[in-house]
């Protein structure tokens, strides 16, 4: 009697692409964004705290919410093959230039 072989079923039924897992990066960015800036301190004693929060919570999410894009994309792109030394080099290059991205765009801004 034959041997039957069982197949894994894909976590995402989604064909891979460019968007390819972009639910969970999602999710997970939006994580960090919001933790990273529920943890910030409230520097300004010109507005009240809650709206400092509300801003920076705000921010967070905005950063996250790029982060998991251009993530996404690199991802996708340079490692599709899922090696784990290269999804970190490809957080630490998402979450790098997303930052000089937001500082510099806030340093315009004034």
């Amino acid at each position: 009697m034959p041997h039957s072989v069982t197949q894994k079923i894909p976590w995402s039924a989604q064909p891979k692409g460019r968007w390819y897992r972009w639910r969970g990066y999602t999710v997970r960015w939006l994580l960090f964004g919001l933790i990273v800036s529920v943890f910030q301190p409230a520097t300004s004693e010109n507005n009240p705290v809650w709206l400092q929060k509300l801003d920076q919570v705000l921010m967070g999410l905005s950063f996250g919410a790029v982060c998991a894009a251009v993530f996404t994309l690199a991802e996708n792109r340079f490692n599709a093959a899922r090696v784990a030394w290269k999804t970190w080099a490809v957080v630490l290059g998402t979450w790098l230039a997303v930052k000089v991205l937001f500082v510099s765009v806030i340093a315009l801004i004034g």
